[in-house]
């Protein structure tokens, strides 16, 4: 079944996944957003040629709709995609459509499923030269769509208010609000449903921000309206708000900038600022500032300023946005403190994309001059630019928007940003640093895709050029140290480089986190686990982190521990394939086969089938005795390999659950021969434990030089 996006980027997908090269073309998607739209009744030939080639005659543009539909055609596969002949329409039965599902949402009163059916403007951020009439339409489908949302989002919110939903309303209100934020009524009744719940401070809030916008946007005061509940919601409680706990001295952290740009893809660029503001201000000697992982768990959520300060253990707050259109950048942001949810500071900075570093340098002097305890005039944060190819620096910020989401897609998409970034800028440190984490990532088993030998040494070449520029970069450090440990088994050389990380960047979370896990792989459990606890300090929000402590905790034998730590990241974040994996590990090695086997079959209904579950699942089957079914899935890994990549790891540990040694120990000797970083562990895997004193296991890991 085909499946058509025009709500938010528009795309033509087969069970998740772009369809052809001729169906991504801006005349195709354009052809089937028309007939999307048209619905049933269809679209006649002439509309949609006006449409979509104003500027030919009538016979070329009959034969341009012509070819067109016949090239779809023919690139579906789907002779009948199209239906009817004067007036064309698509088959609901081959081709499925958001704006339809949208629409019948509506139409049978279901406003929550069209809310989530609804990921964007229609068509956004797309348009076709030269086709004036097509871009009307669109702004209108567009302007319709909107309001129809928008009457959906309030209309679930007062659906919430009256049956008592007090906390309901409130998101369905904020929602409504950060679609209209200039609307006088829509922010009263946000700030009065905020209240409503016990946040007097995020209503406040919610006034400011209208009337800095107000400002900035129109040039105009705020509305009296939203002044005077504002009034209101001061004068309802004769009690001034509990201050958050602090930390000692000052502290601070920057909030993810929000995106107000047209284009919904230059997110990239107002986390690169976010992320950029939090480095600079991380090198302030006396302020403490909260890592970008752990604020970034705030990204999209209407949380109050007491609470935040209160959870990340900070005394202010930055907060902003960013818009970026063309080669200007428009950067408003705020300084609130935690205690009272009062604004401490704000301005809007209007600059040239090329002044960026200038711009970074400003934000910060002036949020270290908002602070208190006398840290402006001792400090003056200066930024030290990475690179002066400002195009190499928008690929890089691209790059590392995607890297951190750490799926194969992400790390794939992001070393190519970074490959250009490295093109535009061969001197470019932080980039071919960039680079190392992805291609290191890629060939470990438990991130990526490719085979070790192909991977790492790309991460080898590129760390190394790292360094070669900068002798000082934490980040080059940490993932040399990573390569060292899960490729060249040299485990001095990666200690050493950990530490040099952490030396260069003590509030470092990502290097204390991989330190943490050398040292529980080197058995030096003590040690790890007290080094995983500062990772968790540092950065107590970020699920990677904890997610990471189950695996520590994992390998350190505190099994049930570690299922507490990584139910709790699953809890927050259903979707994350290593932590699912990881509980499973744990279940197995605490003997809980039924609970892991039970645990796993969730997991591959929830999120597929995939190598490293399917890993788990014959484990688990083979330890309950289910030989031929644990035998079947060994099968299910062979056949998945002759598609894609599959490490003989996964097959590797269920010979060994079923016994089936001398299968196993062959295995390993082609893991050794490839690699494989999951040999790293070998000395704190609680599945081997059965054959440590195994003469064969011990001849192993000498020839492969694992055992120094």
């Amino acid at each position: 079944m085909l499946h058509l996006r025009v709500l938010g980027t528009p795309a033509l997908e087969s069970d998740g996944s772009p369809v052809g090269a001729v169906a991504a073309q801006r005349k195709s998607l354009a052809l089937l957003a028309l007939l999307a739209r048209a619905g049933p009744a269809g679209a006649s030939r002439d509309k949609l040629m006006a449409y979509l080639w104003p500027e030919a005659d009538g016979e070329r543009a009959a034969h341009r709709l012509t070819q067109l539909v016949y090239s779809l055609r023919r690139s579906l596969g789907a002779e009948s995609v199209f239906l009817g002949v004067a007036e064309l329409r698509l088959n609901p039965t081959l081709i499925s459509t958001d704006i339809a599902e949208f629409t019948d949402a509506l139409d049978r009163g279901d406003a929550a499923a069209a809310v989530a059916t609804y990921q964007g403007p229609f068509l956004d951020g797309f348009f076709i030269d030269g086709a004036p009439e097509f871009e009307r339409w669109a702004e209108a489908e567009r302007g319709d769509c909107a309001r129809r949302l928008r009457a959906a989002l309030e209309s679930l919110a007062q659906t919430a208010a009256r049956r008592g939903e007090l906390s309901a309303a409130a998101d369905w209100w904020q929602r409504l609000a950060q679609l209209d934020p200039l609307n006088a009524r829509v922010t009263v009744a946000c700030m009065e449903a905020a209240a409503a719940t016990g946040d007097r401070a995020g209503a406040l809030q919610l006034a400011r921000t209208h009337e800095r916008l107000m400002r900035d946007e129109l040039d105009a005061p705020a509305e009296r309206a939203v002044l005077e509940a504002a009034e209101r919601i001061r004068a309802s409680s004769a009690c001034p708000p509990a201050a958050a706990p602090k930390a000692a001295g000052p502290s601070v952290a920057v909030l993810p900038f929000v995106n107000m740009s047209p284009e919904q893809e230059n997110e990239y660029f107002s986390d690169g600022m976010t992320e950029e503001l939090t480095n600079v201000l991380s090198q302030v000697p006396g302020l403490r500032v909260a890592s970008r992982t752990s604020a970034f768990t705030f990204k999209g959520k209407s949380v109050a300023a007491t609470e935040i300060g209160d959870r990340l253990k900070v005394g202010a707050l930055v907060e902003g946005s960013v818009r970026k259109v063309g080669d200007r950048i428009r950067v408003t942001a705020q300084l609130v403190d935690t205690a009272t949810g009062y604004q401490r500071w704000s301005e809007t900075y209007d600059r040239k994309l090329e002044n960026v570093f200038a711009l970074q340098e400003e934000l910060a002097r002036a949020i270290v001059s908002a602070l208190p305890l006398g840290l402006a005039g001792l400090v003056t944060p200066t930024v030290r630019p990475s690179t002066s190819v400002l195009d190499a620096y928008t690929y890089y910020l691209r790059g590392r928007f995607h890297s951190l989401k750490r799926s194969v897609a992400g790390l794939t998409l992001g070393i190519e940003y970074l490959e250009q970034a490295t093109e535009l800028d061969p001197e470019y440190a932080l980039a071919h640093a960039g680079l190392a984490e992805g291609w290191s990532l890629r060939g470990f088993e438990e991130f990526g895709d490719l085979p070790p030998l192909v991977a790492m040494p790309r991460a080898k070449l590129a760390v190394a050029r790292a360094l070669e520029l900068d002798d000082r970069l934490a980040e080059g450090y940490a993932w040399r140290g990573v390569i060292a440990f899960l490729f060249d088994w040299d485990w001095n050389r990666s200690e050493a480089d950990f530490l040099r990380a952490i030396e260069l960047r003590p509030d470092y979370s990502l290097a204390h986190t991989w330190y943490a896990v050398f040292l529980a792989a080197m058995t030096r459990k003590e040690e790890a686990l007290a080094r995983i606890r500062h990772a968790v300090e540092l950065d107590p929000l970020s699920l990677p982190v904890q997610g990471a402590s189950g695996n520590v905790l994992y390998r350190c034998r505190h099994y049930d521990e570690a299922l507490t730590r990584l139910t709790s990241v699953l809890e927050l974040e259903p979707d994350n394939p290593r932590a699912h994996v990881w509980r499973v590990r744990t279940y197995i090695a605490s003997q809980r086969f039924e609970e892991a086997l039970s645990a796993v079959q969730r997991t591959a209904e929830q999120l597929g089938r995939y190598p490293m579950l399917l890993e788990q699942l014959g484990r688990a089957l083979a330890l309950l005795g289910r030989r031929e079914e644990a035998e079947a899935v060994i099968a299910e890994l062979h056949e998945r390999g002759t598609r894609e990549r599959v490490s003989p790891w996964h097959e590797g540990s269920i010979l060994f659950a079923l016994g089936r040694l001398d299968d196993w120990f062959r295995l390993m000797d082609l893991l050794v021969r490839q690699r494989s970083g999951r040999l790293a562990f070998f000395r704190a895997e609680p599945m081997y434990d059965a054959v440590r004193g195994d003469p064969r296991f011990l001849a192993l890991f000498r020839r492969a030089g694992l055992a120094g």
